[in-house]
């Protein structure tokens, strides 16, 4: 077994004994009137360690190459569970509630067993995740209700935390179970599959529940700091106001203010050498907002360059700072290098390459394809005679009305061909196209004469 499977097995059985532990905080309310982190924890870990020991013995009874009969197997299979449940009976204290914790743990006994004999993609689905987030709704609303009403001592800081793991295990397992279905789908082999694929995927489901999980534990630290950076830009707001007042009060330093009019009989007389001037507050107020609004347009009008000039500035600044944290003498992989990740490629089967596919023109009826087919036939026969003849096969095909595709596989045009060409050995002509166009087997005798079978039906159908 691959290591990427036995993990998703592991997190599966883990994901499912972590169903344990809603009904262990309900039952532990119900008889001690009390739920405590530390109390809760050697708990669970006793109904775990009953759930690994279900499932290892359940993995060793189904290696088992000549099983007996089955009464014999249950006894096999209930022999570990009833010295587990003795030995915890004896070291625990005679308590009702103690009692109600051993079956618990034979319980998820059989759990632990019946996860190690299914596969895990089976087992968690969208069913398990309805009855596991009730479970744990339920258990919330009740730890709540005893600590808010009743006064209990309630502690949900393992409730959470179950919560979590559950989630983060139900990801990942749901995350290569659907990369595990698209490659089925698309028929392709699992062994092919990368690893890398895999690790990436996980990381970036560790990494988001890590950054929960964080903020979770470090709400407060997590608070101050918004706090801080909150601070430090109204300080930022008060110091812009601050210097727009003194730019204010630098421009109104010089007026002089306003003097009371004069008489009608000393006002002066304006002629050719008089001149008038007067200067208000208002008119300074009015420049200095129309110079303001001038520079907000200016900046509005050039978003996309100044925006352009960070982004080049930052991303400067980023390749030296990864220049300097870069080992010397490594050297980056070039785009021709294959990668250890899988790439997934709409090609288009129709056409060898860009030159045949401007120079090829389509064809509008059957003369017409037979004309092509007749000078096809003169060519010399080789592996570009094959991938050309494979080519002016599906032409027919779209002659007849044959809902092709460029995103279709060779597979998928087969199942669509034949039922338009069934008695044709077109199959045959499939396989030897998929050796020769994907380098897997040369150029074969039976390639050629498959293929000019085919062109002789379909040229003989109207």
């Amino acid at each position: 077994m691959k290591p990427i499977l036995f993990f998703l097995r592991i997190a599966a059985l883990l994901n499912g004994l972590l169903l344990s532990y809603p009904v262990l905080a309900v039952v532990e309310i119900a008889f001690t009137d009390r739920l405590c982190t530390a109390s809760s924890l050697p708990r669970l870990g006793m109904i775990l360690a009953a759930g690994a020991q279900g499932a290892v013995t359940g993995w060793l009874l189904e290696r088992q190459k000549r099983p007996p009969v089955r009464a014999v197997m249950l006894l096999l299979a209930a022999l570990p569970a009833a010295v587990f449940a003795g030995v915890t009976f004896c070291l625990l204290e005679k308590s009702a509630f103690h009692m109600v914790l051993i079956l618990l743990c034979l319980v998820f006994y059989a759990v632990g067993m019946f996860f190690a004999t299914h596969p895990f993609d089976e087992l968690i689905g969208t069913s398990f995740l309805s009855l596991t987030m009730i479970a744990y709704l339920l258990a919330a609303v009740i730890v709540w209700f005893c600590g808010a009403y009743f006064g209990m001592e309630c502690d949900s800081l393992l409730l959470i935390l179950s919560f979590l793991a559950f989630i983060l295990l139900y990801a990942m397992i749901g995350n290569q179970s659907s990369i595990n279905r698209l490659m089925d789908r698309r028929h392709y082999d699992l062994s092919t599959l990368p690893a890398g694929i895999r690790r990436h995927n996980l990381l970036l489901v560790s990494a988001g529940f890590l950054l929960v999980l964080s903020g979770l534990l470090f709400q407060k630290q997590i608070a101050a700091a918004v706090l801080f950076l909150l601070r430090i830009l109204g300080s930022l707001l008060y110091i812009f106001v601050l210097i727009f007042n003194l730019i204010t009060w630098a421009l109104r330093k010089n007026l002089r203010p306003d003097e009371p009019l004069p008489q009608v009989g000393n006002l002066p007389i304006l002629g050719d050498g008089g001149t008038e001037s007067a200067a208000t507050p208002f008119f300074n107020i009015f420049f200095q907002w129309f110079a303001v609004l001038l520079a907000v347009l200016f900046l509005f009008f050039l978003r996309r360059q100044i925006w352009c000039a960070v982004k080049t500035a930052a991303l400067a600044f980023w390749q030296l700072v990864k220049s300097l944290f870069t080992r010397p003498g490594r050297k980056a992989k070039t785009s021709g290098t294959s990668t250890e990740y899988f790439y997934d490629t709409v090609e288009n089967l129709e056409q060898t390459s860009q030159k045949e596919a401007l120079a090829s023109q389509p064809l509008s009826s059957v003369r017409l394809w037979r004309q092509r087919c007749r000078n096809f036939l003169k060519k010399p026969q080789n592996a570009a005679f094959l991938q050309e003849g494979y080519s002016l096969i599906l032409e027919w095909l779209r002659i007849q009305g044959a809902p092709l595709s460029p995103a279709d596989t060779t597979l998928e045009i087969l199942n669509k061909a034949l039922t338009r060409m069934p008695e044709s050995p077109f199959s045959r002509v499939t396989e030897g196209y998929n050796g020769v166009y994907y380098g897997e087997s040369p150029l074969q005798d039976g390639d050629i004469a498959s293929l000019l079978q085919t062109l002789e039906i379909l040229a003989q159908v109207k």
